[in-house]
């Protein structure tokens, strides 16, 4: 990834930025490049006619996009719709392995992770949820036994922004020979991500929140190692090894991640999200890693230590302040008085931050959260 060609602090001059935005574990803020691309880039080659000959360049330009992001060969990556359908996908792609009939996950992960994997009691597998927090490596290093076929891993906690043990837990599941998933919906763009450290068999992800992509435009990482092994039920001619062979009786998987990929594509979304992998490459995230981890130490600051769920150290955390509801209701009128824009969950109240979010910005959430300390 390109170095800093953009100062971080001026960041807030290449995005539509809200006031008070803290809302970016949900949605990043549109790159003010993206509608005139989209607009060249999408509905110019619906005008001009030369729709899909243009628009599948704009779906492999997203792959490769992808894969610089990830540090990974283009070739094993796959567009999805959501990360649900990944996750889908990847569990009815591969044949139950004899005895092994557990698939484990934690009760921390999105719950969309949960709803799919339980679907696949259909095959013969059951849940098994970590029972202690899943920061902590040695719940997953008991739970990690030979009856494991899959072992689902969140990156970067959605409810309470802790970073989990990624590549020791993959380690485990290799080391018994359980298929490893790696969710980065809430970690990619936020906090580094090291896929070659992590060697995970699959990794799925989002642009939608940290990198700006908007909606639609997610993907799915699937490793050399484990590729042969996959033969996904939910199949398109876009799977296929050649989609323009046209023999109806002839389907043979794609030699590469587009196995994965289904039917005819719904371009847009790909199309916009390659307006902000360019963007990217021109200010490079890790001055933007840099920058969210400072603006959550100096928030801290302004907070008693008892004050969030999520961690204060910086190497533990995603871009997600996480107040305790006790503290967060002592304070809520203030916040929306100011129209602070954040959101609630039962662990408390998420304020996420990112590189365009502003000093003054965060001095007035601060001075919010110091009313907290009188």
């Amino acid at each position: 990834m390109a170095g800093n060609a953009i100062n971080c602090p001026m960041m807030r001059n290449h995005f539509h930025v809200p006031e008070t935005y803290f809302l970016s574990h949900s949605v990043g803020c549109l790159p003010k490049v993206s509608p005139n691309a989209f607009q060249a880039t999408f509905f110019g080659p619906w005008v001009s006619g030369e729709n899909w000959a243009l628009w599948m360049e704009a779906l492999e330009l997203f792959r490769l996009g992808v894969a610089r992001l990830l540090g990974v060969n283009p070739s094993t990556i796959c567009p999805q719709s959501n990360v649900s359908s990944a996750l889908t996908k990847i569990l009815f792609s591969l044949p139950k392995p004899g005895d092994r009939d557990v698939i484990l996950l934690s009760k921390e992960d999105f719950p969309t992770i949960g709803f799919v994997a339980k679907q696949a009691e259909s095959l013969g597998y059951q849940l098994q949820f970590i029972d202690e927090h899943p920061s902590d490596f040695q719940n997953w290093e008991d739970a990690i036994t030979d009856r494991v076929a899959f072992v689902l891993v969140t990156h970067a906690l959605s409810n309470t922004s802790h970073i989990l043990p990624v590549g020791q837990i993959c380690a485990k599941a290799r080391a018994v020979g359980a298929v490893s998933v790696v969710d980065v919906a809430q970690s990619l763009g936020a906090v580094p991500v090291d896929l070659a450290g992590w060697d995970a068999d699959f990794v799925i992800g989002t642009g939608v929140k940290f990198l700006c992509f908007g909606p639609g435009a997610c993907f799915l990482h699937v490793s050399s190692r484990i590729l042969p092994k996959c033969e996904p039920l939910d199949v398109g001619w876009f799977s296929h090894e050649n989609p323009f062979e046209m023999d109806i009786e002839q389907f043979r998987y794609a030699g590469d991640a587009m196995r994965f990929f289904g039917g005819t594509p719904s371009p847009a979304a790909y199309v916009l999200a390659n307006s902000a992998i360019g963007l990217w490459a021109e200010i490079g995230l890790s001055g933007v890693h840099r920058r969210i981890q400072d603006h959550l130490s100096t928030l801290h600051t302004y907070l008693p230590d008892t004050a969030t769920t999520s961690p204060v150290a910086a190497k533990k955390r995603g871009a997600t302040l996480v107040l305790r509801p006790e503290y967060g209701d002592k304070i809520r009128a203030a916040l929306e008085v100011a129209n602070i824009k954040f959101d609630q969950r039962k662990q408390g109240y998420r304020f996420s931050v990112h590189g365009y979010t502003s000093a003054d910005e965060i001095a007035q959430l601060g001075e919010i959260f110091a009313r907290l300390k009188r």
